[in-house]
């Protein structure tokens, strides 16, 4: 049984800064965290001083409008630089900002919203809902919340698929794919009719939640001029109950494969502090994927009997953008086609890194553009682990 995906719903973080504004937040922000924190220094730079200081600096580092054109997020903070009014960045009186548990009660509140939203004209219930991010935690979660409230709770089972990261999607599909499996072997031990075993699955991520202007290394400036907040939801069908009458098209997961590299550990991280979670990003990860992408992806497609290097030409990528130029430099080391690349692209442009919410919008972007019945879709993802994910899907 190979199942089938489909059924995308997105949902837009309330607030949409285009990446020059939200450039320009940043620098304001770091300048004044800066001044602050050097406050008690005797030949301290102005105000004034230290912005054109940061503007340079956020301009060598920081992520490109021509890369991001805009970033979704669900707070108010980043649409004005009024410091005293901030919610989460007062950074008067705190140059990190808000403590976590001021951000993750933010979190549950936004997604407590979200979760209810998707589910506002959905009246049969999933076999499995499973709730899928990196950014905030809450217990009983959202997920859990919406079942009960729903009057659900003696037939949809929940699931949390929690801090993977960027590649967390191809995870949970895994997962549900397993649920799926053991429904239908329980109907046939059970002597039943198989059934409609749908697995609904929704992505939460407000990475923006966890900026924190007082961490000035390159590799933060990256991370916080990249991520943005996304939300969506999709479904994975067994292939006998996909009704293609009810969808246009759908992604059949042919397989689906994960790696962890040896000895690189200390390549990326992602951990809870004081003033939110924070990501450690290491210069030679791109090293690191260009010495294992390409046996990566062949050895995955062959494990289905496929050529990659004679498939690829035909094929779309959707390649999480782990930064700017990530999707170039895999598409360079695979000897990729621009059209191939070019769902990857748009949606980084439009939206910027919303972590694992990302790869699903990208395979929305898919299926919006019509793709020929057929065409093969191969996603790549890299989180903590070093962890290569892939897949290969089919439209249907």
């Amino acid at each position: 049984m190979q199942p089938i995906i489909g059924n995308f719903r997105i949902l837009r973080p309330k607030y949409e800064i285009s990446q020059v504004d939200g450039l320009n937040w940043i620098t304001q922000a770091h300048a004044l965290s800066k001044y602050i924190e050097n406050s008690f220094l005797q030949n301290k730079k102005t105000l004034p001083e230290l912005k054109i200081y940061m503007e340079n600096y956020i301009n060598r580092f920081g992520c490109k409008p021509d890369k991001i054109e805009n970033r979704g997020t669900s707070i108010d903070d980043y649409s004005h630089q009024n410091w005293d009014e901030m919610n989460f960045f007062d950074l008067k009186k705190n140059t990190s900002g808000a403590f976590l548990h001021k951000r993750m009660e933010f979190y549950s509140q936004v997604v407590n919203e979200i979760v209810v939203q998707f589910y506002q004209e959905i009246e049969m219930p999933p076999a499995h809902l499973i709730h899928v991010t990196c950014t905030g935690y809450s217990s009983p979660s959202s997920a859990q919340r919406l079942v009960s409230d729903k009057g659900w709770g003696n037939k949809t089972k929940v699931t949390h698929a929690y801090h993977m990261g960027c590649y967390a999607s191809m995870p949970a599909l895994r997962i549900g794919h397993g649920f799926i499996l053991q429904e239908n072997q329980l109907s046939l031990f059970n002597n039943e009719e198989l059934k409609n075993n749908r697995v609904d699955i929704v992505h939460t991520e407000l990475c923006t939640l966890h900026f924190n202007p007082s961490l000035h290394e390159p590799s933060q400036i990256v991370v916080q001029s990249l991520f943005a907040d996304g939300f969506i939801y999709y479904s994975l069908f067994d292939e006998h109950y996909f009704n293609k009458s009810d969808f246009k098209n759908g992604l059949q997961v042919l397989i689906n494969h994960e790696e962890i590299l040896s000895h690189s550990t200390d390549a990326m991280s992602w951990d809870l502090d004081d003033h939110g979670f924070q990501m450690e990003l290491s210069a030679k990860v791109p090293s690191i994927i260009a010495e294992n992408i390409e046996k990566f992806i062949i050895g995955m497609s062959s494990k289905i009997g496929l050529n990659f290097n004679e498939v690829k030409n035909n094929a779309v990528f959707a390649i999480h953008p782990g930064g700017p130029k990530i999707i170039q430099f895999i598409k360079d080391i695979l000897v990729l086609n621009e059209i191939s690349i070019k769902n990857s692209e748009e949606i980084l442009k439009k939206y910027g890194n919303m972590s694992s919410a990302t790869l699903p919008h990208i395979w929305e972007s898919v299926l919006s553009s019509n793709p020929k019945k057929g065409t093969l879709v191969y996603s790549l993802a890299f989180g903590p682990g070093l962890t290569i994910s892939g897949s290969i899907m089919s439209v249907v």
